[in-house]
């Protein structure tokens, strides 16, 4: 899929070569449903060097709400988080901004697939945008993030954060998310030691809390079920 040439990396595309560099956002924009797959093949690129092109394919499948790319945007999620590398005997890491991407491409596409991998990214990325990206596709995602591990990570990281803007987040999702459980948790927050605006909006998702439906730990014990799945350590 990829050679090195004189020009620099080359992707292969559908049975066309198009030198990375070259490739312009316009380009990609101008891909339709009918160049899923390539775009797949470019989302799925590993080189630090295809990263403007990988970016640039995962916010083309976002927008064309491509299901079939889910499982490499789910991967794309965790793109560099943990993985250093050496070029040219410079100590490198890995950008954010791929990982950011994709959280807003699978909340574009809207696959319950994504939300547990999305919880997971929002607890375990070092950099606070990315955990705010993650948040917020998850309550675009509504009722299919209506998950038992899904709020457990919300929940504790609503507790944990020093950020307002995080706080903020988790409250709107709670709310869009709408499960009952969340109710204590958003109290909290409209008594706590935070920003007015946040409050405001934490009092907003009590309002959005769908009081008629069982939540998601009482659906649980229902079903026999107990404990949760091992939750969000790397």
């Amino acid at each position: 899929m990829r050679k090195h040439l004189i020009a620099g990396l080359l992707l292969i595309l559908g049975g066309w070569v198009f030198a990375a560099h070259n490739i312009t956002e316009e380009y990609i924009n101008s891909l339709g449903a009918e160049s899923i797959d390539q775009l797949i093949v470019a989302a799925s690129l590993q080189d630090p060097d295809d990263v403007p092109v990988k970016i640039k394919a995962i916010l083309r499948l976002g927008e064309l709400k491509a299901k079939e790319a889910v499982p490499v945007l789910i991967e794309a999620l965790g793109y560099g988080s943990e993985t250093i590398i050496r070029v040219g005997g410079t100590r490198k890491i890995y950008t954010y901004q791929v990982r950011l991407v994709a959280a807003k491409a699978l909340a574009q596409i809207g696959d319950e697939r994504a939300v547990k991998a999305l919880a997971t990214r929002a607890y375990q990325d070092e950099d606070l945008i990315v955990k705010r990206a993650a948040v917020q596709a998850l309550g675009l995602m509504g009722d299919k993030a209506k998950d038992k591990y899904v709020l457990t990570i919300l929940y504790d990281l609503l507790e944990k954060t020093p950020d307002n803007g995080l706080v903020a987040d988790i409250c709107e999702a709670l709310g869009k998310i709408g499960d009952k459980s969340s109710f204590v948790y958003l109290l909290r927050v409209t008594q706590g030691p935070y920003l007015n605006s946040v409050k405001e909006v934490a009092q907003k998702s009590i309002t959005q809390i769908k009081w008629n439906e069982p939540n998601v730990f009482e659906k649980d014990k229902e079903s026999g079920q107990t404990g949760t799945q091992a939750p969000y350590t790397k």
